[in-house]
């Protein structure tokens, strides 16, 4: 496969989430640990976690503040995201602005997968790039923006904002909602760092794609 396809795996028990990371171990080298949608997760779990999963994978664990499925406490949070550091994760998902940022040292930032989500709109390309900006102010190892797909204007934006994308940056540019399913598509092939995809019958987003079909739709157009 000639794009980097990360399958998002999500669970509402540690078990549940277990059994999912063992379907997608069939198929895929590569997931997003969606640690947040476990509930009553606890610090202790990350290393069983990193032991079950694929060679490649970023931990996630997003505060509902930020968009994401843990209703905790912040400090919580930022303890966890602490930790998942010390493990052996290609990237851990810090949003921006969470305050688990000032925290990070030279070497954690060497796995800071820094993340901007806008759930409603896609702002103008003048403010994404004032925070693409600022994200680079962090000196992360990757960059990821996602943002509402409204209309075709939208994607036009996204797309000009991965022209923005430095030498040998690692950018993820993202258009979120149905409308957006072609940047989860063809931004790779501009050179978005990566895409995601769910599990097969798995319904996390609108225009989030599964992995069967992500990859149908590469071999096609490799053989085109």
């Amino acid at each position: 496969m000639p794009y980097k396809i990360y399958t998002v795996i999500q669970g509402g028990t540690l078990s549940a989430f277990l059994r999912n990371l063992k379907k997608v171990r069939l198929s895929s080298d590569k997931v997003e640990l969606r640690v947040d949608s476990i509930r009553s997760f606890d610090v202790d779990d990350i290393e069983m976690l990193k032991k079950n999963s694929p060679a490649h994978s970023i931990f996630t664990y997003r505060h509902i503040k930020e968009g994401g499925l843990f209703t905790g406490d912040v400090k919580e949070q930022r303890r966890i995201l602490k930790e998942a550091f010390t493990c052996n994760f290609d990237y851990v998902d810090v949003s921006l602005g969470n305050s688990a940022l000032k925290e990070l040292n030279q070497k954690e930032r060497k796995k800071l997968l820094v993340s901007y989500h806008e759930y409603k709109i896609t702002p103008t390309i003048e403010k994404l790039k004032i925070t693409l900006d600022k994200m680079r102010k962090e000196s992360p190892a990757a960059i990821k923006i996602a943002t509402m797909v409204n209309g075709p204007k939208d994607v036009f934006v996204l797309a000009d904002l991965l022209k923005e994308k430095k030498k040998n940056e690692k950018l993820i540019i993202i258009g979120m909602g149905e409308m957006g399913k072609l940047t989860r598509i063809m931004f790779p092939a501009m050179g978005s760092y990566l895409t995601y995809a769910s599990l097969e019958g798995e319904k996390i987003a609108p225009g989030l794609m599964n992995q069967k079909e992500m990859e149908s739709v590469y071999n096609i157009i490799a053989k085109s």
